[in-house]
């Protein structure tokens, strides 16, 4: 487990480092911080046993391309797994955001869309799915995540 975290971090520091070799001046960069509120589906294969409530605070970063190609990240605390993170690309749509990726903790793999961009943040539902053995350690337990959140805007370029 402590490797995947370090393997983690290290991912975000070289992509917050690459940011500096971008040549186009048509791509921006969000940085935000997002409190999130779900229910995690506890079960196996079998069925589903249960359902654990659970919350999360991160930091992240979304780059958008003059395409509408998103990149995003995040990383922060959660309960009640202590640490979690995302990773995901996407597209925007006007003001809508769709992203397709992977949280390494608890694994699960989401999709998640914003609502409407406003002056200070913006709310966001995401789907996700565990495709792995949910009795596993690295998915904690969960078969799905039904999770809603804020992102509140630190800054916007």
């Amino acid at each position: 487990m402590k490797k995947l975290i370090l393997i983690a971090l290290f991912i975000l520091t070289l992509i917050n480092e690459s940011k500096g070799q971008e040549t186009t001046t048509n791509k921006t960069f969000n940085s935000f911080v997002e409190w999130n509120f779900g229910v995690a589906l506890i079960g196996d294969d079998l069925g589903i046993d249960g359902i654990f409530p659970g919350t999360s605070v991160l930091w992240g970063r979304t780059y958008i391309s003059k395409n509408d190609i998103i990149f995003e990240y995040q990383a922060g605390f959660a309960l009640p797994s202590l640490v979690t993170g995302k990773i995901g690309v996407g597209r925007k749509f006007n003001n809508t955001q769709v992203v397709l990726g992977v949280r390494p903790f608890p694994f699960n793999t989401y999709l998640q869309s914003s609502f409407t961009n406003k002056k200070k943040g913006y709310w966001i539902i995401s789907l996700e799915y565990n495709p792995l053995d949910s009795g596993s350690d690295i998915s904690f337990e969960s078969k799905a995540i039904l999770n809603f959140g804020y992102r509140w805007h630190i800054n916007k370029k």
